[in-house]
């Protein structure tokens, strides 16, 4: 085949993507197509109502609850009804938590089925054409990525406190990596810190300290929980089994309730104007 130019791949990445042959069953293909017609025939006239509500609300009004759009509940609602909720979800959740959802008659968590990234890339894809369609699926960054961790790595706890309100869509979140005094895109550079501090009469607790921003979502008031990239500090009690000289090896990802003592949110930041 022909070399294709950049401007020949740009103009087809904007293009739908008819190619069903990347879909592995037909229920899959019907995802797709119902996906499409959600988006086309929902989200496309929902941003002008979207727009309008927003263009209301400057300064400190952008970040309330009433600044949130009554379309996005309805969107998701919707999606929930279509089966199109949590279609980024690699596995099924764990049973607790499917159970507790059921009890709050949340069974729209799991979705219709468990797709391949190559089949979520194309749902992605389409959902991407509307600035609206992946949070009315709950497929939205950074929650997808949080969610994911959680599932993979939460204890139960924190997947009843933190993973269950987010696959119900009740709560957001945020991922905390960038900091404003270092090159943050090399994440050898962070510097925050987690402390482990260890009492004389041995009980632990850890201190987190730093700065982040270009925070995506933390300014949202549904915004309960974020995931905080920091390093351990080599020189404090009961952090041994990492060498200090080292870059590598010490970064953690810490949970972190946004209503948590120290957590301050400073001001939001714009590009070109916009959040």
């Amino acid at each position: 085949k022909p070399s294709c130019t950049s401007d020949t791949t740009l103009l087809n990445r904007m293009q739908p993507h008819n190619d069903l042959s990347t879909l592995s069953s037909q229920t899959a293909i019907d995802l797709k197509t119902k996906l499409s017609s959600f988006v086309t025939e929902e989200c496309y006239p929902a941003e002008i109502e979207y727009d309008q509500h927003l263009a209301k609300r400057i300064g400190s009004d952008r970040w309330s609850l009433d600044a949130i759009p009554p379309c996005v509940e309805r969107l998701k609602n919707r999606a929930k009804q279509l089966g199109l909720w949590n279609l980024f979800l690699p596995k099924p959740i764990p049973n607790e938590i499917r159970a507790l959802c059921d009890q709050d008659n949340a069974s729209f968590v799991s979705p219709s089925m468990y797709l391949s990234n190559r089949e979520y890339g194309v749902l992605c894809e389409i959902m991407g054409r509307s600035l609206l369609a992946s949070e009315a699926c709950n497929c939205n960054a950074p929650d997808t990525g949080n969610m994911e961790v959680l599932l993979k790595h939460g204890s139960l706890a924190q997947q009843i406190r933190y993973l269950k309100p987010l696959l119900m869509g009740q709560i957001r979140s945020a991922f905390l990596m960038t900091e404003p005094d270092v090159a943050s895109s090399d994440a050898t550079n962070i510097e925050t810190t987690l402390t482990k501090v260890v009492s004389s009469s041995g009980n632990v607790h850890y201190v987190l300290n730093g700065k982040k921003w270009w925070s995506t979502g933390a300014m949202d008031p549904r915004c309960k929980v974020a995931l905080v990239l920091a390093k351990m500090d080599h020189g404090n009690v009961g952090v041994s089994n990492t060498n200090p000289s080292s870059k590598h090896g010490a970064h953690t990802v810490v949970i972190i309730p946004m209503d948590a003592p120290g957590v301050k949110l400073v001001r939001p930041l714009t590009v070109f104007g916009y959040d």
